[in-house]
């Protein structure tokens, strides 16, 4: 035995997980190894032997970084994290589409007080809640030069204090002016922080909403995230959309996309999605909407009941069965687009809601990368961490190695898939097979494939404000 490996033997990890098959994205590695963790980080990758207080035998699993949402509504609920947690999300950013708590880094450090499994950072949300803020009556009401400044000045001042960037939600926003756009991303602008924007259409006004994000890049040089975009374009106009954000990719703009599993959204039903002309929108029927939540979840809606849920209940979520499923791998091939679920809206519970809360990534990992070989499981781990990460410019999250924090997923690539399916089907919210431990700086919040329910390891992040400089 060599005096290296005598070093080793001497040290006591907190865990050790032997014999895994590591996959970091950063590095590309993809390698047979033993993994120990101390404390709450990853201390050595090694094919010595390790001596740990818990041992994981993890051959034949994948070992890798939890996966970082970049487009999460699971806005602190507790259910909603252990949801999260199960399909290995380790790291949220919360506040996407212009809704979300504020003050931001307010909401986090409550929150936090009383401990959360997951990590979890926040954008500013200005379409639904500074607008309001503001006093702008309706969502169909333009903001004045004095709103627009004052709205700026909180967004400034949530970024300072720690915010990951600032969103907006422009199809819930329909009067949001190309002046209140440029205002809110300058100051983004300013220190460098992302601006990922919900689009100001879908269906077939898709693509001129598409043109109006990256004209918003090349004028104000804001990093913009495409959220949720096969959501957006997905109703056939992707062949369209993606040479469009391709080109402005290769020129060099700082734009990327995020998108998840699923082809069919989610939204509530009285929200600005369901205008005047919506049918026309996305050639769609009554009968394709089926309710997730309220009296009628898990049935497809009439011209009655989607009126009586439309003024009775309109913080009801609904599924808009009106996407194309081949346009999922479409997107997601993309080199600019990143993994997301767009899930925890509304707040999470057995039997209703989107499966996208429970099912994206083992759908994808079992759908995309193992049956149908659409992505390479780098690719797809790369997707679901290291791009992430590194957008939100979360340093020490999203690869594996020492130095990393130990949020890190073990799963079974041969039997991990998802089991939530949409509400009359299923349970939107059923964890998946084949995930079997995800740990939390340093501690599992799943074990054995089971939820550790007093775990608490998540942290709140925030994000420095630096003046952007080249």
């Amino acid at each position: 035995m060599t005096q290296m490996e005598n070093e080793f033997l001497r040290i006591e990890y907190n865990y050790v997980i032997n014999n895994g098959t590591v996959i970091d994205p950063r590095t590309e590695v993809r390698t047979i190894a033993n993994v120990g963790i101390k404390k709450d980080k990853v201390a050595v990758i090694t094919r010595a032997e390790l001596k740990g207080k818990h041992v994981i035998d993890a051959t034949g699993k994948i070992v890798c970084p939890g996966f970082v949402d970049p487009h999460s509504h699971a806005d602190g609920q507790l259910f909603s994290a252990h949801v999260m947690a199960n399909m290995g999300v380790t790291t949220i950013i919360i506040g996407s589409c212009g809704v979300g708590p504020y003050p931001t880094q307010k909401f986090l450090k409550e929150l936090y007080q009383s401990g959360y499994p997951i990590n979890c950072g926040a954008l500013t949300p200005e379409s639904w809640i500074l607008r309001e803020k503001a006093g702008i009556p309706s969502p169909y009401d333009e903001a004045s030069e004095k709103q627009i400044a004052m709205i700026s000045e909180w967004v400034e001042q949530d970024l300072l204090e720690g915010a990951m960037g600032v969103s907006l939600g422009l199809e819930y926003a329909p009067k949001t002016s190309w002046e209140e756009m440029v205002a809110i991303a300058k100051v983004a602008a300013k220190y460098d922080k992302p601006v990922p924007i919900h689009s100001r259409a879908g269906g077939w006004n898709s693509l001129a909403a598409t043109r109006e994000i990256i004209k918003l890049q090349e004028t104000t040089g804001a990093r913009v995230l495409i959220s949720h975009h096969v959501y957006q374009c997905g109703q056939g106009m992707l062949a369209e959309s993606l040479p469009i954000i391709e080109k402005a990719y290769r020129q060099g703009y700082k734009i990327a996309v995020d998108s998840g599993a699923y082809c069919d959204f989610a939204c509530p039903i009285g929200s600005e999605v369901f205008c005047d002309g919506w049918q026309q929108i996305y050639d769609c029927t009554y009968h394709d909407i089926l309710a997730g939540t309220g009296v009628y979840a898990g049935q497809r809606l009439t011209e009655s009941t989607f009126h009586e849920l439309k003024r009775d209940d309109p913080d009801a979520s609904v599924t808009a069965f009106v996407g194309k499923p081949y346009e999922v791998a479409l997107t997601l091939k993309q080199p600019y687009t990143m993994i997301s679920t767009d899930g925890g809206f509304p707040n999470l519970a057995p039997g209703v809601g989107h499966p996208q809360s429970a099912g994206t990534y083992p759908k994808i990992l079992a759908e995309l990368v193992r049956e149908q070989d659409v992505l390479s499981m780098m690719e797809f781990i790369k997707k679901a961490t290291w791009m992430p990460a590194q957008f939100f410019g979360l340093e020490n999250k999203g690869w594996i190695g020492e130095g990393a924090d130990a949020d890190i997923l073990i799963f079974d690539p041969k039997t991990v898939k998802d089991n939530a399916a949409f509400p009359g089907l299923g349970d939107p919210m059923a964890a998946p097979d084949g995930i079997e431990y995800v740990f939390v700086n340093g501690a599992p919040v799943i074990a054995d494939g089971k939820v550790m329910a007093d775990a608490r390891p998540g942290k709140m992040i925030s994000s420095e404000a630096r003046i952007w400089k080249l």
